[in-house]
């Protein structure tokens, strides 16, 4: 059998086929690698000519030029050598091949200046994309989100529909705080959609979001490909100081965008998405001996859980064999309890707790105020009309939607309070609310409202323990 070996074009096929047609050869056999880079030797049909060339099934094979069987010297001799050693006739369509040491050295200075030439080809052309990026110019047309691309100057001009889409994304994060899952099912009840017709997912709002390119500078040679075989290519990374920035048209303000990029710092510090429990005090807790960070662990005995704050230095021993701190495990319920308490004594004497407590305000008598509580009050029938709606979509499932409603339902109860208070009474809202004491505090409100009080008053609870003694102040 007589085998032609080729990868893209079908010209070169219609050669290598009429070259043996007048070697009066007749069983043919074509092996197409047609769309696969040359640079490598993990091919199909290379792979099964090879097989047949190692069976010994093929007397001759004939290829339009050597860059055709590889753009690799090393493996263009391989695949040689393996020919020769099979009896099986090698013919390139565009020189003769000599198996004699004389052209075997022809061919391996023919394949090195193939590859050089190839090298040179490649380096002109990342100096001309690099020339491109210095003058201000985008190297190419990445389709990004939010943007038209400007062929003839190579700039990017603003979609202003897709646009308002991104500045809503950017003010729900930067300015309302809202996390990805948030962003996500309020564009999911809005009908906002991508180019592709589909819902945006958490992946698609991230990389928006930590995209610098829609606060008006686009970062150019960031990465590079490095193809690692003919199915992989692995993305590396470019040191800092090799990044070209491009000015293009902003859609955000780089204050906003900034902005947003503390809410995803916060976000991700503070994400439960990797935690199985709760812990009140997680992210704000520190060892008040070596400053780390304290980190919330369980130990399940005979199926009880007993929960504890563990200082991070103490974690690494466990692994890494250092040096341990000297605080103590510290029981979660003992230092959860001791600053809540405290906490509650502080703002009700210090302070107005409805300052404290997420979404309910001091309220005034006066008109104004009751229009921003009836107001409010109606944002809440829509939040909680929209979890239903999302429920029926099946956005969210029925565990997370009951959780959502149940913290809903309480708001709506206490702005509903608040309302009758301005109406019928004519009071101060807050002269009943100053009667409550830190106990009733404690026993009324939810972990998450514990939570989102304690992230807001921005402080850092440092905590020792001994033996004896269990010592914690307040810090920022």
């Amino acid at each position: 059998m007589n085998a032609i070996y080729a990868r893209v074009s079908t010209d070169q096929v219609s050669s290598c086929r009429s070259r043996l047609l007048s070697m009066n050869a007749l069983q043919i056999e074509e092996y197409i690698d047609d769309g696969y880079s040359g640079e490598y030797l993990e091919r199909p049909a290379l792979d099964r000519l090879r097989e047949d060339i190692r069976n010994k099934r093929i007397e001759y094979i004939v290829i339009y030029d050597p860059d055709r069987l590889s753009r690799n010297l090393t493996n263009q001799l391989l695949l040689a050598d393996e020919m020769e050693k099979a009896d099986t006739k090698l013919i390139f369509i565009t020189h003769d091949y000599d198996a004699s040491p004389e052209g075997r050295l022809f061919f391996s200075i023919r394949g090195a200046i193939s590859a050089f030439e190839k090298a040179k080809i490649r380096e002109r052309t990342m100096r001309g994309k690099r020339t491109k990026a210095l003058s201000g110019k985008l190297v190419f047309n990445d389709k990004a989100f939010g943007y038209d691309y400007d062929k003839e100057n190579s700039m990017y001009i603003i979609n202003e529909a897709e646009a308002n889409f991104i500045k809503l994304m950017y003010n729900l994060c930067g300015n309302k705080q809202y996390s990805l899952r948030d962003i996500m099912l309020e564009f999911k009840s809005m009908g906002i959609v991508n180019r592709k017709n589909k819902p945006f997912t958490l992946s698609n709002i991230h990389r928006i979001l930590i995209n610098e390119m829609y606060a008006g500078t686009k970062w150019s040679f960031k990465h590079y490909g490095k193809k690692m075989s003919q199915y992989k290519t692995k993305i590396i990374p470019r040191p800092k100081e090799e990044w070209i920035p491009i000015q293009v048209p902003a859609i955000v303000t780089k204050e906003l965008w900034e902005a947003a990029q503390k809410v995803l710092t916060k976000n991700k510090f503070l994400a439960t998405r990797n935690t199985k429990r709760d812990y009140l005090l997680r992210g704000i807790i520190k060892c008040g001996c070596c400053n780390r960070s304290m980190t919330g662990v369980c130990r399940v005995q005979k199926g009880i859980e007993y929960k504890y704050y563990v200082c991070n230095k103490n974690m690494e021993n466990w692994y890494l064999k250092t040096d341990k701190c000297t605080t103590m495990h510290i029981p979660a319920s003992l230092i959860e309890e001791s600053v809540w308490k405290a906490l509650c004594s502080f703002i009700k004497d210090e302070h107005d707790i409805a300052l404290y407590i997420p979404n309910v305000k001091k309220i005034d008598t006066t008109t104004e105020q009751l229009e921003r509580m009836t107001s409010y009050y109606d944002e809440l029938s829509q939040k909680r009309s929209a979890i239903m709606r999302w429920f029926r979509d099946n956005v969210i499932d029925s565990t997370i939607a009951e959780k959502e409603l149940q913290e809903v339902q309480k708001e709506i109860v206490a702005a509903a309070t608040a309302l009758a208070t301005i109406s019928d009474k004519k009071t101060d809202f807050f002269v009943e609310t100053s009667n409550i004491t830190a106990d009733q505090i404690m026993a009324n409100t939810t972990f998450q409202t514990k939570r989102d009080i304690l992230l807001k008053l921005h402080y850092t609870i440092y905590v020792t323990k001994t033996k004896n003694h269990l010592d914690w102040y307040l810090g920022h």
